[in-house]
């Protein structure tokens, strides 16, 4: 079986590190950077919706002739690119989402319509992401954002983020990203949505509250299976062998 893993805003393919071995033990894998982040380079563009997103993941898998998933993995915003997936291939080229703490609780209809344009253009110049990666190489800023996550990583994970977040590109990408996002639009387009889907969550998420994703989750998803597990919002970087176990067992295999 073929399993795509997304990482989430601010992530990338380091942060699935710890559980590509045990589920490669089952599985090929597919790990990409999203657009902007990582080592990704971005071509200008300042469409970084989900749908323009999903576009380029699309025409990643036709340019590796790759015609069906079995799963895909999303973690937080990696689990609303998911969906996007399933709903831009028309079913066909997804058997079952995976969304580890998804990030699919909106944010208050005021930051779309007031705040978000505002804040937009400045968060995205180069000035700001330059003085923002200036920072994050100064200070504790990245150990105190990893901390309130509410997971606790050890040294070497700890570097991998520090050194895309002193990256211009990777900071700028993951703002855009974060700006570009419209959860409430992917939210009403789920009616569509026919995939099987399993969602993980840890019960000290700080990022993503468990109650009001929960009602989401019963809102949206209705049909789909929950797994809640005692832990932060990087679950699948804290305890590997776990989430690794329940991914497979969200699947045919058994």
């Amino acid at each position: 079986p073929l399993f795509l893993l997304i990482h989430g805003t601010g992530g990338a393919v380091h942060s699935w590190k710890n559980i590509i071995t045990p589920l490669f033990v089952n599985a090929d894998l597919i790990s990409i950077d999203l657009p902007g982040h990582g080592f990704t380079y971005e071509k200008h563009e300042n469409d970084y919706s989900l749908p323009r997103i999903t576009e380029l993941l699309i025409n990643l898998l036709n340019a590796l002739k790759i015609e069906n998933l079995d799963k895909v993995v999303g973690h937080s915003a990696g689990a609303a690119i998911a969906i996007e997936l399933s709903l831009q291939t028309n079913l066909g080229k997804v058997n079952h989402i995976v969304g580890i703490n998804p990030s699919l609780v909106p944010p208050p209809p005021i930051f779309n319509t007031l705040l978000n344009p505002i804040i937009t253009p400045f968060v995205t110049a180069k000035s700001f992401t330059s003085l923002l990666s200036s920072i994050t190489r100064n200070t504790t800023l990245v150990d105190n954002l990893l901390t309130s996550t509410g997971s606790e990583l050890n040294k070497d994970q700890k570097n991998l983020y520090k050194r895309i977040f002193q990256k211009n590109r990777h900071l700028n990408g993951s703002i855009k990203f974060m700006a570009s996002t419209n959860l409430t639009e992917l939210l009403l387009k789920t009616k569509n949505l026919k995939t099987s889907s399993t969602f993980i969550i840890g019960q000290q998420d700080n990022w993503v509250k468990r109650e009001p994703l929960l009602k989401i989750l019963k809102q949206y998803f209705p049909s789909s299976k929950i797994i809640e597990n005692i832990g932060g919002h990087l679950l699948h970087e804290t305890y590997p062998e776990k989430i690794s176990e329940q991914i497979l067992k969200a699947s045919f295999i058994e």
